[in-house]
């Protein structure tokens, strides 16, 4: 079905929707169609139009002739297209502009409607951090514990069952979320990447998928285009789409989509509900008509867990991240500072059944400085755990000024700063170095002079 809905059949559909939310059978998948952000002039533009239109500028090329997604994919393309330019630094300059553009604009009001479902799960095709912005300005005892997974053709993140348990949901970004790599889809031929990934044998994010297919689906705002509406449809059944049941999908698209697909799900679609409406007055609507028992409304702060030295770090001290074969000359670097600045590093190195994602959330932004320890050891292929607190610490410092001095990378040996095992955030020229790990009086000084800065810099944001 592809039509305009009577109001018998709306009163169906939201009655149907409230009792899966209410049985925690709903699993919401977004799109880039829901973040509307309102102007001066009380018009609204698109977030990823917004990002296209200051990407032009900065790539210099003509502005973009399209809205949304749409508008990324062409200024995109118009740099590829120009003589001597590189792919893997559009990325960069994307990340830069959806940051700064995340610091300025207001939450779409879609977002702030779906933060209020009781959902222990979304999966966003999108890239920015604005859905995990509107969860935790809904729920602010959830700042900093809302958990993201970024799935990447490289990367392959899954999803892990022990994190739908109590507290804040989970965020999945299917086409990877914004960073200085080119681990998200910006372009067409991304989506198409990714989309072949995820189909893989070796890449399907397996646990998710098993998990979409059991419950029933609200995909809405996601702008499709034909052949991808097909393939995502059938993400979530288990078996072909004429033989699905048990469920029920719902697809809601801003414009009709072609009578090709319309007849196609008339067909084989029968598991799945197709209408057209605009998604953001479709989320207004589906949250004025959810009970107030099942709206999220802020919780009280949970009582502060006792502090484990071992594994807490102390409230403004200096995060010391190192991999575990240098612990000696962290140890070292710790007792040459430890008089004038209060050194911390995880003795521990986190262990499985730890709750390791939260304590590194919450260690990151319980820091005032974060001093990665740079050196062969951390040119390693492997899984390693340090990565994560790099990557905890690279996504706080957005917050920070350009001149506010939070990441202090520090260099033990011989380690360069081109070395492409390392992170584009880490790759550049600033770095301290300390062979051996031997203190300075000129590394003493500017350590204790950013460390006091960063203190003030605490004292005033909480004042």
């Amino acid at each position: 079905m592809n039509a305009v809905l009577s109001t018998a059949q709306e009163d169906r559909l939201w009655s149907e929707l409230t009792r899966f939310v209410r049985d925690g059978a709903l699993i919401p998948i977004t799109g880039s169609e829901l973040l509307e952000i309102p102007g001066a002039t009380g018009e609204s533009k698109n977030f990823y139009t917004l990002v296209a239109e200051e990407l032009a500028q900065r790539l210099d090329v003509d502005p973009p002739q399209h809205t949304g997604e749409r508008a990324l994919n062409e200024v995109a393309c118009s740099y590829l297209a120009k003589p001597r330019s590189r792919a893997e630094k559009l990325y960069p300059v994307v990340k830069e502009v959806v940051e700064e553009l995340e610091q300025s604009v207001p939450i779409p009001k879609a977002l702030d409607d779906l933060a209020a479902l009781p959902v222990k799960l979304f999966v966003t095709t999108t890239f920015d951090n604005l859905l995990v912005r509107a969860i935790e300005q809904r729920h602010p005892a959830w700042a900093g514990r809302v958990r993201q997974i970024e799935y990447s053709p490289v990367r392959k993140d899954d999803l892990d069952s022990t994190q739908l348990g109590d507290g804040p949901p989970v965020v999945f970004h299917l086409f990877g979320r914004a960073t200085s790599m080119p681990e998200y889809a910006v372009t067409e031929e991304d989506v198409l990447e990714f989309m072949h990934a995820l189909q893989s044998q070796e890449g399907r994010p397996e646990k998710l998928f098993r998990l979409l297919q059991q419950k029933n689906l609200l995909i809405v705002g996601c702008g499709f285009v034909d052949w991808l509406a097909r393939f995502f449809i059938r993400l979530g059944v288990s078996t072909r789409l004429s033989a699905a049941g048990g469920k029920t999908d719902w697809f809601i698209e801003r414009a009709p989509s072609t009578s090709e697909f319309a007849v196609f799900l008339d067909h084989f679609g029968r598991s799945t509900e197709h209408f057209s409406r605009e998604p953001v007055e479709f989320i207004a609507r589906f949250a004025e008509k959810l009970p107030r028992d099942l709206t999220l409304t802020p919780a009280p702060r949970a009582p502060a867990a006792r502090r484990d030295p071992a594994r807490d770090i102390l409230e403004g001290a200096l995060f010391l991240s190192y991999a575990s074969e240098d612990r000696a000359i962290v140890e070292r670097i710790q007792q040459a500072l430890g008089e004038d600045i209060d050194c911390w590093f995880d003795r521990l190195q986190l262990i499985g059944g730890d709750d390791w994602e939260s304590k590194i959330i919450r260690n990151i932004n319980a820091c005032s400085l974060f001093v990665p320890i740079l050196s062969c050891h951390t040119l390693t292929q492997q899984n390693r755990f340090f990565r994560h607190e790099w990557h905890e610490a690279f996504r706080r410092s957005i917050g920070f000024a350009a001149n506010a001095r939070f990441l202090i990378p520090v260099a033990i040996d011989d380690i360069q700063p081109n070395n492409p095992a390392l992170p584009l955030e880490l790759r550049k020229p600033d770095w301290e170095r300390l062979p051996g790990g031997d203190v300075t009086p000129a590394f003493r000084e500017m350590i204790t002079a950013a460390f006091q800065q960063a203190q003030l810099r605490a004292r005033g944001s909480a004042a």
